[in-house]
């Protein structure tokens, strides 16, 4: 869905809700070497400090538009929807069943990575008295 482009039907077993793609984008940020932030946000037109923010967790409220720009420069296609049905949920389209299964594996993959290292770094933490 282009904004140009008329509204129309969209299949919803497409689509992923918006903490699950601010998750992947978290994580995925996360994996560009040191310094390479700066260059992938003026690669993209991205404003370097909102990204940070973003990748941290520490935005004031939630951004889907940032959010699906930087799914877009890594490689993701999406368009967001606001599913406004008492909950005002940001959702996002992908454009088909493959590319949606391949964005879940990876998450699945990266909170599974993260839960794992947040493990370790808890067992290998001195006891507290």
């Amino acid at each position: 869905m282009t904004p140009s482009a008329p509204l129309g039907l969209f299949d919803i077993t497409l689509l992923a809700p918006y903490p699950e793609c601010l998750r992947y984008v978290q994580h995925r940020l996360k994996m560009l070497g040191q310094g390479s932030l700066t260059g992938f946000c003026a690669q993209h037109g991205l404003t370097y400090t909102n990204v940070v923010n973003l990748k941290n967790g520490k935005l004031k409220r939630e951004e889907p538009r940032l959010t699906q720009r930087v799914l877009r420069a890594l490689g993701v296609p999406t368009e967001v929807v606001r599913i406004d049905i008492g909950t005002g949920a940001n959702q996002y389209i992908f454009p088909g069943a493959e590319v949606l299964a391949q964005f879940r594996e990876q998450l699945a993959f990266f909170d599974a990575t993260a839960q794992r290292a947040a493990s370790a770094a808890d067992s290998a933490a001195p006891p507290t008295p």
